[in-house]
């Protein structure tokens, strides 16, 4: 998948407080530190709300495609640096520009649980440096818990299309970067949202993508539609699963803005 450079929407949150760590050997001693949170949101126009425990519904689109279930499994978070900021100085040389913040997982995300859109929340005050961020990168890699749904996988979806139950699912592992029109700065309750736009996926008008020529090849009453790194099928599903991953990054849409805009 090619990489998509993203620009990101920061907005103030006030979110309970929890320390998330980095890897590094002494991550903030000394430094002044600003904290953030990082959410994932998935919508298409609607408000996104949390599934109520036990219930059970469908996201239609098109009355063509019902989606119960989407997860994607994020394996690393990168935070990283401006190469023109002057913070290696600033902050007593604990730093430099080569350096980046990696959190790493895994965050297997519901985008879409039960039928409903979700907000998942990774981090809430999460400390970072008080420097200039130039980018976020996020590395989107296999499920590696045995005991997940999505073991040896980085999405998964399913629902029905035309009432017939579907999954589709790839291990193929990619990554996708925000980038920033102006330094990101950490502060107190300051977050970065990252926005799915799940109707320009399934929507056939959106997308161009026709889910109703998927076809049920194993006579199970499941249509599978897998897109994987060994594969050389050249099915009509496997063509349907690689369109839909081309795609990915296209319902993937964020805006920059903070508390100091005047507008």
């Amino acid at each position: 998948m090619k990489k998509n450079l993203l620009k990101v929407m920061a907005v103030a949150m006030l979110l309970p407080f929890a320390f998330i760590g980095c890897e590094t050997d002494n991550p903030l001693g000394g430094v002044d530190s600003g904290k953030v949170a990082l959410q994932f949101r998935a919508t298409n126009g609607a408000v996104p709300k949390s599934a109520v425990q036990g219930e059970t519904r469908a996201l239609s689109f098109d009355d063509l495609v019902n989606i119960s279930t989407f997860k994607i499994n994020v394996g690393k978070i990168e935070f990283d640096f401006d190469d023109d900021d002057k913070w290696a100085y600033k902050f007593g040389g604990s730093y430099s520009y080569d350096d980046d913040i990696e959190l790493k997982g895994p965050f297997e995300i519901d985008l879409i649980s039960n039928g409903v859109l979700q907000i998942e929340t990774l981090f809430t005050g999460l400390e970072l440096p008080k420097a200039n961020f130039e980018e976020i990168e996020f590395e989107m890699q296999k499920n590696r818990d045995k005991n997940s749904l999505m073991y040896n996988q980085t999405i998964r979806v399913e629902g029905e299309i035309m009432g017939t139950p579907f999954i589709f699912a790839s291990n193929k592992e990619f990554d996708f970067e925000i980038e920033f029109d102006r330094p990101f700065i950490p502060g107190e309750n300051l977050g970065v949202t990252v926005d799915f736009y799940v109707n320009r996926l399934f929507s056939r008008t959106l997308s161009g993508i026709d889910f109703s020529q998927a076809i049920d090849y194993n006579k199970n009453g499941i249509i599978e539609i897998f897109y994987n790194d060994d594969d050389d099928d050249k099915s009509y599903n496997y063509l349907l699963g690689k369109r839909i991953w081309e795609w990915f990054d296209d319902i993937i849409d964020c805006d920059f803005d903070d508390d100091d805009d005047d507008d």
